[in-house]
């Protein structure tokens, strides 16, 4: 059985195993993936976003009273052992107790964190995968590496040259997130099963945001262009609007590091239509903020946290709309939304195949 035949009936098999629970248009949602919980050494990749994860968790997303999804790698086990990274982040533990009790707390298992399944010195119930209807349309919410065998197969090694390799000589945590193949691979593989299925898949794993399928870099080009069609008939304020928007967007792209650029560059399905069936929350551990996927009000969203003392990127362009958080040098960025009637809608009139 080759790789993306696997991959497909693992991915169909764990929908169909998957309980629905239908979603109400009120009920709010937030999507973290990929914590990577460490014990505070300089190995923790956790640690550099600690106080804004905790401080965006405790006085935005509690206080508005959202249901909290973590889809995945919250302890970084393969490098640590759990009980030092709950006795060094017990203040993480303490907010996902809150949120179990006053709003609702759903975890998934990813591969850093695989050992979770078979453990019970764990507080919270740990699944595979979550899967919601929404006007009789299906959300499926996975980690993303169940695109393929070798994580269960060869978990324990992995975690044994992460502990007693990485570890002493202070090597920072390398993953699918850092292998551009590899990432690209996995976001294909669960972009084909949605496709196929006609169903708004949400992964983690990867560590790039994607929104409607499509990274940052390929909605500022898609961006750019719909604005270059515009111009020609647009008045003189107009244009001279689209000219800053333009500008805009021409400096990001010119500033996203080489590395990234060629993951995310080249657009990552060869098709005259992108089907908008692929969402990824992102990470919390980025080097400029963290990234999350909001869910409610009948809209999902792609939101961007940012420390404004290590990173001033989002308040110098006009094309983001910027929230201080009250009392803190912390900002949210709505970095692209939509309706979710609108997404199912393209899905159902895009995709091929028929639904699981």
């Amino acid at each position: 059985m080759g790789a993306g035949t696997f991959s497909l009936r693992n991915l169909t098999d764990l929908y169909r195993a998957t309980p629905v629970t239908m979603l109400d248009p009120s009920t709010r949602i937030v999507i973290f993936s990929d914590l990577h919980l460490g014990n505070g050494s300089r190995t923790d990749d956790f640690l550099p976003n600690s106080g804004l994860f905790l401080t965006v968790l405790g006085s935005y997303y509690l206080e508005n009273r959202f249901k909290l999804i973590l889809n995945g790698d919250v302890e970084e086990l393969q490098r640590f052992r759990l009980p030092s990274i709950m006795n060094r982040w017990s203040a993480v533990y303490d907010l996902f107790e809150l949120f179990e009790r006053e709003h609702g707390l759903l975890r998934l298992v990813g591969n850093h964190d695989l050992d979770l399944l078979s453990r019970s010195d764990h507080p919270f119930r740990i699944g595979e995968a979550l899967r919601f209807s929404y006007h009789d349309n299906s959300i499926f919410v996975v980690h993303g590496h169940q695109t393929t065998t070798r994580f269960e197969r060869y978990n324990k090694l992995y975690g044994f040259g992460l502990r007693y390799f990485a570890n002493p000589l202070k090597i920072r945590n390398y993953s699918v997130a850092h292998d551009s193949r590899k990432r690209y691979r996995t976001e294909e593989r669960v972009y084909e099963f949605a496709s196929a299925n006609k169903v708004l898949s949400i992964i983690g794993h990867t560590h790039r945001p994607l929104f409607e399928s499509m990274s940052k870099v390929d909605s500022l080009k898609f961006e750019i262009e719909r604005l270059c069609r515009k111009y020609p008939k647009a008045s003189q304020r107009k244009q001279r609007q689209i000219e800053q928007q333009v500008e805009g967007y021409r400096i990001e792209l010119d500033q996203i590091d080489n590395g990234d650029r060629e993951a995310s560059s080249s657009s990552l399905y060869n098709a005259n239509l992108v089907v908008p069936c692929l969402f990824n929350s992102g990470t919390v551990i980025g080097k400029r903020g963290m990234t999350c996927l909001e869910i409610g009000d009948g809209r999902i969203t792609l939101v961007h946290w940012f420390d404004e003392t290590r990173s001033r990127k989002y308040l110098r362009y006009d094309n983001y709309e910027t929230q201080q958080l009250p009392g803190t040098d912390y900002h949210r960025v709505e970095m692209k939304s939509d309706t979710l009637d609108s997404v199912f809608a393209r899905i159902k009139l895009l995709a091929g195949g028929n639904e699981t």
